[in-house]
């Protein structure tokens, strides 16, 4: 029988072989670089407790660790890891456990009167559903998705694709030069676009840049623009 270090081991490299570095990995599951590179050339095998945690933040917590082990185990008896979702079919609540987290959707960007953008489908009815961990968040407070409606950035945001913005994140003050923002330029019709956001002069004027070239950079005075959130990740069905 194999040990619980072992098969921990072959489940840990699994997901890291998905990642684009060990250092991204590392970040995400919250321990160092240099400590993960032991984890899996086998010098350190980790107290439970750190197994465990590394588990969780993958989407495995509390009883459904062994979930987590039995990829290890799958390897170690030279079987293909499944293709299939995993996740197909759990509820709401199973999903939850798992650090699923669904979120409101809207199928338009137009802000109303309350300076809001109404809510397409709630959490209820919404098709969108993230990882909680994979983005360091353990509930989706502040975030909420929403439908593309132009193609000022293609080729990184395609037009009618979903995006997830933390709406937390629209004050000036703390703006993150060259991100990519929701915004509202047109306060008469509160149609809304996707830009990158820099200043041009620091809590004064605004340069609003599209990956689109089609679409010329905009200089604006703050109190112009409307910043409604961050956007924190994009996705395209194919």
């Amino acid at each position: 029988m194999k040990s619980i270090d072992k098969i921990f081991s072959e489940s840990l490299k699994y997901f890291v072989q998905q990642e684009r570095s060990q250092r991204s990995f590392a970040a995400k599951v919250g321990i160092s670089a240099p400590y993960l590179n032991d984890l899996l050339n086998g010098r350190r095998y980790g107290e439970d407790q750190t197994k465990r945690k590394i588990a969780t933040a993958l989407g495995y917590p509390d009883r459904h660790y062994e979930d987590f082990l039995d990829i290890g185990r799958i390897i170690l008896n030279g079987s293909p890891v499944p293709e299939t979702d995993k996740f197909a079919g759990l509820g709401d609540e199973a999903l939850r456990i798992r650090g699923f987290l669904p979120l409101n959707y809207s199928d338009q960007m137009i802000l109303g009167p309350d300076n809001l953008i109404q809510v397409t489908d709630d959490v209820r009815r919404s098709h969108v559903v993230i990882h909680g961990p994979s983005l360091r968040r353990s509930t989706s407070s502040g975030l909420q998705a929403f439908r593309v409606p132009d193609d000022s950035m293609e080729q990184v945001i395609a037009k009618n694709s979903t995006i997830v913005a933390d709406l937390a994140q629209n004050d000036p003050e703390n703006l993150r030069d060259g991100h990519s923002y929701i915004i509202c330029l047109e306060k008469d019709t509160g149609q809304c676009t996707i830009k990158y956001l820099s200043w041009a002069e620091k809590n004064k004027t605004l340069l609003i840049c599209a990956e689109n070239r089609k679409y010329k950079s905009l200089v604006r005075n703050l109190e112009d623009v409307k910043i409604v959130g961050r956007i924190i990740m994009a996705y395209r069905p194919f």
